[in-house]
């Protein structure tokens, strides 16, 4: 049975399909494999919103069953109104900004509570079944720290807060984790996956 994953990062496709792998009934394609390609306007309040949109319009073009995801950044010590949530680059309404500034804006945001605060990411899936019905669920990852506190300006390659994000299991800093330290970490998240994959079986 075919599976559409509704993304176009190979990155996003690996890990999915790692993921799955023990559904050996699944064969995993993503739209360009397929010769699809459709602009969805991620224009959801949540993740989970934002998957629906992505799943759905993928699903009415190929009528293939489809997955679908998206991820908003959510701390902890932050009111509602400061929650990056969907935008974790755009600061106070601007967009466009250099990967240093958003880093400033965070650095100095989280020096205002005390140089560090416990935060998740919530990932919101929605599969849409061979039948047109969405299974829509939303995940909270495992809890990191952002921390300030050692902080010093680095030129690493990764995500843009990996200098400041610090995991509890493994005891690094994002950009400093294994390939073992990232799987670790996500388990929770994999499960969460796959129990949806068995719903969907």
């Amino acid at each position: 049975m075919k599976l559409l994953f509704a993304t176009g990062n190979d990155m996003k496709f690996g890990l999915m399909k790692e993921r799955l792998s023990e559904f050996k009934d699944i064969e995993l394609v993503m739209p360009k494999m397929i010769g699809v390609n459709i602009n969805v306007v991620e224009d959801g309040m949540t993740p989970d919103e934002n998957a629906y949109k992505k799943a759905k319009q993928y699903y009415d073009a190929t009528k293939l069953p489809t997955i679908a995801e998206d991820s908003g950044l959510y701390i902890d010590k932050f009111s509602q109104d400061e929650q990056p949530g969907l935008f974790v680059k755009r600061v106070n309404g601007i967009e466009g900004l250099s990967d240093d500034e958003v880093l400033k804006y965070y650095v100095d945001k989280i020096n205002n509570y005390g140089g560090e605060s416990l935060a998740s990411y919530h990932t919101g899936v929605c599969l849409i079944d061979q039948d047109g019905k969405a299974h829509t669920k939303l995940i909270e990852e495992t809890k990191f720290l952002l921390t300030t506190k050692n902080y010093q300006k680095q030129n690493i390659s990764g995500g843009v807060l990996d200098s400041i994000s610090y995991d509890l299991d493994s005891n690094k800093y994002f950009y400093e984790r294994t390939l073992e330290d990232k799987k670790n970490h996500y388990k929770h998240l994999d499960t969460e996956y796959q129990d949806l994959i068995k719903e969907f079986l």
